[in-house]
């Protein structure tokens, strides 16, 4: 089934949205050029508390559950560029084809693949021009990193995708996988015609292909710190602590007294001891904080003496 899926993914890149064999309206700015954007992802640093305890995790999956479900389109917008328009689900013709939209000013969706809010690439065409002028798509190329897509089923349920890069590629020589592929994010590829159009062969001689990510919401924090730490304490070269009674707990931040100011010194994940060793602990004082799945620090424990 992936082999047809991806052969008939090969079909829209290099016929999608033919069939325009009179008049060309040649695309603004950058005609028949490769254009990218820059990624806008952030490269993350790793976690503090790499490993969490059964709880903590229980929580983040739930907080991933207010993530939007996958949904049938049936309306885009696309604020940037003052698209507003219907989706058509359009599937494989007989000869290989992917369909087209009926209506020039229409989208489709390229339904026997991936639902838009899904792990995987969803991919929706769109018309750049007609015999009569502009179509849907005609302002695609001028989308930038960090524009929405709006995206929403027949009962108003909406998903927001934002731009991540946009590239042109030949129209026989689009990276297939990365366009119609699997993927573990949620991602939707916008696709039109670009660069010169060839009369013989009757369609545009590049596909530009915009690629956007779901927009996740965010999780609500909640509107109150953890509780402290109790009973810090020193022995030996040991600071130990009570744990905080809280499935929220991610873990603990060690500070230590260095020249009348507290520095950090340790983290400690919720599932450890709550003990942290320290050859010089009987020269120092000490407190410990708590911090919740949400990276909000409760307030010091009590200082050792």
């Amino acid at each position: 089934m992936k082999s047809i899926l991806l052969l008939a993914a090969a079909s829209v890149l290099c016929f999608v949205l033919y069939g325009y064999t009179g008049g060309y309206f040649p695309q603004p700015d950058s005609q028949g050029k490769s254009s990218e954007v820059k990624d806008v992802s952030v490269e993350k640093e790793p976690p503090e508390f790499t490993l969490l305890d059964e709880e903590v995790k229980k929580l983040m999956e739930e907080s991933q559950k207010t993530a939007a479900d996958s949904i049938v389109p049936s309306s885009i917008e696309i604020p940037a560029i003052d698209v507003k328009a219907a989706i058509e689900p359009v599937g494989i013709l007989e000869n290989g084809q992917m369909g087209v939209p009926q209506e020039v000013n229409n989208v489709g969706w390229f339904e026997p693949g991936i639902k838009p809010g899904s792990n995987g690439n969803a991919v929706l065409a769109g018309h750049v021009d007609s015999k009569t002028g502009p179509a849907i798509f005609f302002d695609l190329e001028k989308l930038e990193a960090g524009d929405e897509v709006i995206v929403k089923d027949a009962e108003g349920k909406q998903l927001t995708f934002v731009v991540q890069s946009k590239k042109s590629y030949e129209r026989s020589s689009a990276p297939i996988e990365e366009v119609f592929g699997s993927s573990d994010a949620k991602k939707l590829n916008l696709i039109t015609c670009t660069g010169d159009f060839n009369r013989a062969e009757g369609t545009h001689e590049e596909r530009l292909v915009v690629y956007t990510e779901l927009k996740e919401p965010e999780v609500k924090k909640p509107d109150t710190l953890p509780s402290a730490p109790t009973h810090a304490e020193v022995n030996g070269t040991f600071v130990s602590w009570h744990a905080v009674r809280d499935e929220n707990i991610a873990g603990y931040r060690v500070y230590r007294e260095e020249n009348g100011d507290f520095v950090q010194v340790a983290s400690i994940s919720a599932f450890e001891r709550k003990s942290y060793t320290d050859p010089e602990a009987g020269d120092h004082r000490y407190y410990v904080t708590a911090v919740d799945a949400y990276n909000q620090e409760s307030k010091p424990s009590n200082i050792t003496k």
